[in-house]
């Protein structure tokens, strides 16, 4: 902005207000994003300025022009075939995820199942390995020699909770039903008086880990014949 020469205009203006004139300056040309020669203005262009073009100006246009094709890009039409293209993969991949998953817990289960048999298995060895044990405090308590009140009694009671604790129990008493998948029979007696067989006597008593058993009840039965 400049202070010029007398106009017509100014004979219109107040008497002592500045007369001012506007230069247009700028680098790029705002209408077509054009780069305008250093020094040159629109009254220079039409002079033919010769002054060599600012490298910042010149960076300036080329955003412009990148500016202006990006806008006119993002106005087309997205690729529709892309599109589905993509939405189809991540429903492949959502649905072998699930599978995948799938397989992860029941491959899981599978393994959990076999450790929880495998260590069924050796709880069931180790108590099977005392019941020879449990049959001599048996024979000890029917002939005296374990005495409540004493400490072997004491430790005996404690060996029998202990193993009751992992799942022991014992079984099969003189006058239950004599039952073949619990009981083994080594002796039978002919009665007339009985519908069914029953247990006479038990030489030896079962027992069971839950519901595993580890050794039938061996008993002399009486009965029908």
């Amino acid at each position: 902005m400049t202070e010029g020469q007398s106009t017509p205009e100014d004979r219109e203006r107040p008497e002592g207000e500045p007369r001012f004139s506007f230069t247009d300056k700028r680098k790029v040309n705002p209408e077509d994003g054009s780069v305008r020669p250093s020094g040159s203005t629109p009254a220079a262009e039409g002079q033919g300025g010769t002054d060599p073009v600012d490298p910042f100006d010149a960076e300036a246009a080329a955003l412009f022009d990148q500016a202006a094709q990006g806008g006119e890009d993002s106005s087309l039409p997205a690729d529709a075939g892309r599109v589905a293209e993509l939405e189809g993969r991540v429903t492949e991949l959502s649905e072998q995820l699930k599978r995948e998953q799938a397989e992860y817990v029941n491959s899981r289960r599978r393994i959990e199942g076999a450790a929880e048999v495998s260590k069924d298995a050796a709880v069931a060895r180790v108590l099977g390995s005392l019941i020879g044990v449990l049959d001599d405090v048996e024979l000890g308590r029917q002939h005296g020699d374990i005495v409540e009140g004493t400490p072997f009694h004491s430790i005996a009671q404690k060996l029998e909770e202990v193993l009751g604790s992992h799942g022991l129990t014992r079984f099969g008493a003189v006058g239950e039903p004599f039952d073949p998948n619990l009981h083994e029979a080594l002796l039978h007696e002919d009665a007339d008086d009985v519908e069914t067989n029953t247990i006479s006597i038990v030489m030896q008593p079962g027992y069971a880990m839950n519901e595993r058993i580890l050794r039938p009840a061996r008993v002399g039965t009486r009965g029908p014949a």
